[in-house]
């Protein structure tokens, strides 16, 4: 129950707040109706009766005061006159009267409203929701319509009670009459409209229960469908798991190789960092009072730098064993080769490829400690098994 009534929390507000306005409304104009009659009574001034309408869908407008006509004094005081004050009262127990009839339809709706809601789905509640406007569109303009007719017609019978009395009580009759003839169409006319919402909503409950039949099936088919997907899915899944499991065991594998293979050029290149540096510090050391001595000692380690330069730089191919050849370069004066040749075979074509290879990869060459001990064309034996 609280649950419904947390849904249709706006209706029961605008149920509470109707109600309390017609209330007040009701105060008013009997309080109204009385204080003219008591304070008037009945000596040939104006009377004006008031009745109660819908607050909701009427506005208020009071007609311009009139000036009573000057009158003679009667002789004779006339009889009191309560047909405003009946007129009033009849007025508000119509008004009271249709506000609980309003009150109770409003609530018959809302049930049938809050009903519907929970059969339907969103887009026939969105349909349901469209009507609903449209007729409570269409009743609230007949609303105003009603409320405006019934105030002008007030205003005239107000106007023609201060002309003339006996006038205003065959007018305010003609018009009670025709309120309440006015009320029976109204009523007729929401009678019927109540019976036309339910014969929609009938119409709209079985094209709902037809609609969720058709989805049912519908995502029955659907959930076949993605348990399928789903299974060849993770079978693409498993199949790419192993495929990078066997990728990532092959780049390990890989990057193991390269690292071995680096770590013994930076060894062999320490080496040759430090018989370049040895062979540096000894022609410095002969360089004094034996010049010739030492060039032939430096022309001897230069050769042996370059020698070295190459082999460290040469990979051995496999199965190669006890490799010696003689290798002719011929280079710049920065070391840059310019050619090189083999003057005969190290031992077989694979083993020739691999020592062209490593001349390549020794360019440039280590330079020549001085002018005196670089040559333009190196000669020297590739004996790595030495």
């Amino acid at each position: 129950m609280f649950a419904k009534l947390a849904e249709n929390w706006r209706a029961i507000t605008l149920a509470v707040a109707l109600h309390a306005i017609i209330a007040a409304l009701l105060i008013v104009g009997v309080q109204w109706a009385s204080d003219a009659a008591s304070s008037r009574g009945n000596r040939g001034e104006r009377i004006v009766t008031a009745s109660v309408v819908n607050p909701g869908s009427v506005e208020t407008r009071m007609p311009d005061p009139v000036s009573p006509a000057p009158q003679a004094e009667p002789a004779t005081p006339p009889e009191p006159d309560t047909s405003a004050e009946d007129a009033a009262a009849a007025d508000a127990e119509q008004a009271r009267q249709q506000a609980a009839d309003d009150a109770q339809a409003q609530a018959e709706r809302d049930e049938a409203a809050r009903d519907k809601a929970e059969q339907q789905k969103a887009a026939a509640a969105k349909a349901a929701a469209a009507t609903a406007a449209r007729e409570k569109a269409q009743a609230q303009a007949d609303a105003r319509e009603k409320a405006e007719a019934q105030a002008k017609a007030r205003a005239e019978e107000a106007e023609a009670q201060r002309k003339t009395q006996a006038k205003a009580k065959a007018e305010a009759q003609r018009k009670a009459e025709s309120a309440a003839a006015e009320r029976a169409r109204a009523q007729a006319a929401e009678k019927a409209a109540q019976a036309k919402a339910a014969a929609e909503a009938q119409k709209q409950q079985a094209a709902a229960q037809a609609k969720k039949q058709q989805a049912a099936a519908a995502e029955a088919v659907r959930k076949k469908a993605e348990a399928e997907r789903q299974a060849k899915a993770e079978a693409e899944r498993k199949a790419e798991a192993e495929r990078q499991a066997q990728a990532k065991a092959a780049a390990a594998r890989q990057a193991r190789e390269e690292a071995a293979r680096k770590a013994a050029a930076a060894r062999a290149a320490a080496a040759q960092r430090a018989r370049e540096a040895e062979l540096r510090n000894a022609m410095a050391a002969e360089s004094a009072g034996r010049q010739n001595a030492a060039d032939s000692r430096a022309r001897g380690a230069y050769i042996q730098a370059i020698k070295d330069r190459v082999e460290s730089n040469w990979n051995r191919p496999p199965g190669a064993r006890n490799i010696s050849c003689k290798v002719s370069v011929k280079q710049l004066p920065g070391g840059q080769i310019s050619s090189f040749r083999l003057l005969g075979s190290c031992g077989g074509a694979a083993v020739d490829r691999s020592v062209e290879q490593a001349i390549r990869k020794s360019d440039p060459l280590p330079k020549a400690p001085s002018d005196s001990v670089f040559s333009s064309e190196i000669v020297f034996n590739f004996e790595p098994d030495q």
